[in-house]
């Protein structure tokens, strides 16, 4: 008499998909959210538009969300801190379906142009710190220290908001670079202002996070957008952007000036190709 078949230990995408989030979940809720920025447009593709779920937050605002020298406002955005305690349940969602994604999409480090975590800015320090003495405490703070703006917040260091829809062109408050151009921007319904390339790829530097290298996995490990004559942070670029190049560059407002006028066409050859994903 033959046996009945054991059961297959083989378990199903969904099963593993939410074994991966719960783990995920928990292991990520101390992670700071600036993570939001790197997985809610991704999610848009899994469970609908990311405003609803990751991005509540809108409504969450802390009455401290005003810019300039407020110093609860700064310490909120240390690397490392949590200036949003109501919206962590959406955050950690979000960077545990991050995580899974990039683990599907290979689980290796995400794709950054070979830049030297070393490399010397060609401005002196002197300069750096001259140019930015005459800004806030929450600009220095994102620009010096990698800090990171509150969502649906963010002003360019000469006032103009995350979602300005002027013409013109965005450039380093410290060196004064051409850094982005309105052209390739778009709402990427994150809160930070986003855009599908730079202006031109010798004007920044992107390389793999060398903080998250030292705090997290290599799953969350992000690429991070620096000023290349300053070397001062703007912010991070990720893998799930619109055409023409698949590219978001998550960029800091409080990180940049914007000079309003006549803005170039957007390049995509200046953008880094995107990294192959099984998506």
């Amino acid at each position: 008499m033959a046996l009945p078949p054991r059961p297959s230990r083989h378990r199903s995408a969904p099963t593993l998909l939410l074994v991966a989030l719960v783990a995920g979940a928990l292991a990520c809720w101390a992670v700071q959210p600036a993570w939001v920025q790197a997985v809610a447009p991704g999610l848009k593709s899994l469970v609908g538009p990311a405003d609803g779920l990751v991005l509540g937050l809108r409504g969450k605002r802390s009455s401290l969300a005003a810019h300039g020298t407020d110093q609860a406002d700064v310490a909120a955005e240390q690397p490392g801190r949590r200036p949003f305690v109501g919206s962590a349940i959406a955050a950690t969602i979000a960077s545990a379906a991050g995580a899974l994604l990039a683990a599907l999409g290979g689980g290796a480090a995400p794709a950054a142009r070979a830049e030297s975590e070393q490399q010397q800015a060609s401005m002196s320090q002197g300069d750096i710190q001259k140019a930015a003495s005459g800004l806030t405490d929450l600009q220095r703070n994102v620009l010096l220290e990698a800090g990171t703006e509150r969502a649906f917040t963010g002003k360019t260091v000469n006032g103009y908001g995350w979602d300005n829809k002027e013409q013109g062109v965005y450039v380093s408050p410290i060196s004064g670079a051409p850094l982005f151009s309105s052209k390739a921007k778009y709402d990427s319904g994150t809160g930070w202002p986003s855009f599908w390339a730079p202006v031109d790829a010798s004007s920044v530097v992107e390389r793999i996070d060398p903080r998250d290298k030292e705090r997290f996995p290599q799953m969350f490990w992000r690429v991070e957008v620096l000023d290349r004559a300053s070397m001062t942070h703007l912010g991070h670029v990720f893998d799930d952007g619109p055409k023409p190049t698949g590219k978001r560059y998550c960029i800091n407002a409080a990180a940049l000036q914007f000079q309003p006028g006549t803005a170039p066409d957007g390049d995509p050859k200046q953008a880094t190709p995107r990294k192959k994903s099984i998506f």
